[in-house]
């Protein structure tokens, strides 16, 4: 089936599936606002910077390690910094900024000039909403493997 046809697939049936689509996110969000002091901006810089960190090809055995040696430095990454970060979330530079230097405080992200890593600290403490997000991953799947086999639809793999 391909992504266009799964895209409609879901569209035509989100309206009788809206509890388990949008209780997920929800719940994710909800988390993700209490972790980030009520601050949606800053999980969603944070969710930036940890986008460029699990892209780099070292990330899973950095991560790997860290757990076995304690405490480490931060994760690798691909390269992030303030103003990739305002590009992506459409926030200005300056709040970004802001919001970047607090999340340094908590020691969530760690700078190295005008580079930006993810901190084992943040994803220690950022675990339930991790948590979150994978569930919400599978519940998404979940609908719609069940609107697949509702319609005989088949295959969900997009083209």
């Amino acid at each position: 089936m391909s992504r266009q046809a799964l895209l409609r697939l879901v569209a035509e049936n989100a309206p009788l599936q809206a509890e388990p689509i949008l209780a997920p996110l929800l719940e994710m969000l909800s988390l993700a606002r209490k972790a980030c002091e009520d601050d949606l901006d800053k999980f969603l810089i944070m969710l930036v910077v940890a986008i460029r960190a699990a892209g780099h090809r070292q990330f899973a055995a950095a991560l790997l390690s860290q757990g076995e040696a304690g405490p480490a430095s931060p994760f690798p990454s691909l390269g992030v910094n303030i103003q990739s970060i305002a590009d992506s979330i459409g926030a200005p530079k300056e709040t970004v900024r802001r919001k970047v230097a607090d999340l340094v405080g908590l020691g969530w992200i760690a700078r190295e000039g005008n580079e930006l890593f993810l901190t084992p600290c943040a994803y220690q403490t950022l675990t339930p909403v991790r948590e979150a997000i994978h569930s919400l991953a599978v519940r998404y799947h979940e609908v719609v493997h069940g609107f697949l086999a509702e319609t005989g639809a088949g295959s969900a793999e997009p083209s």
